[in-house]
């Protein structure tokens, strides 16, 4: 079974913020759906950068930037607004190694066989080898955590629900 990494911003301000809205009725579902597009391009933005505010370790891959594969792991970000209208949740994709990459880890040793092909091949001290398998020691994986908001994402959240406050202050004021 896959692991999901969600993110949690456990920040009093905000639980305080939404109690207050929920109080007085204010619908929350827009402002919290504008909350969760922030974070999921913030998060993003992270992989483009090769990790914020501390660049990550580079990974040994020859090719790419580090996390940016394929980019599935990146394009699997997303988030979803709590029904009771709480919270947002931003959360990966199913993606088995998300979690390794977040916190870092070591793999277990394993068997890797050719797939596509008939054979595996792979380059060691400029020789071509090929193998219908080989056996992998296992990596040690640093941890480069993604799942991580910047300090200007939750001064920008503040003042979005704080907008949306003095929006619905206003629209009731005109009734």
């Amino acid at each position: 079974m896959a692991d999901f990494i969600n993110a949690t911003i456990d920040d009093r301000e905000f639980e305080n913020l939404i109690k207050a809205m929920n109080y007085q009725g204010i619908h929350l579902k827009p402002v919290l759906a504008a909350v969760g597009n922030l974070v999921v391009k913030s998060v993003k933005r992270n992989f483009i950068e090769g990790g914020r505010p501390d660049r990550w370790k580079p990974s040994n891959k020859p090719k790419g930037k580090t996390l940016i594969g394929t980019g599935a792991l990146m394009k699997s970000i997303h988030y979803k607004v709590d029904d009771d209208e709480s919270g947002v949740t931003v959360m990966t994709g199913p993606q088995k190694y998300a979690a390794i990459h977040q916190f870092g880890g070591k793999t277990e040793p394993h068997e890797i066989k050719a797939k596509n092909r008939r054979a595996l091949q792979f380059n060691v001290g400029g020789v071509t080898i090929f193998r219908k398998k080989v056996n992998h020691p296992g990596s040690n994986i640093p941890a480069r955590p993604y799942m991580l908001l910047q300090d200007e994402d939750i001064e920008v959240i503040k003042n979005m629900m704080l907008q949306h406050i003095a929006a619905k202050a206003f629209e009731d004021s005109l009734k």
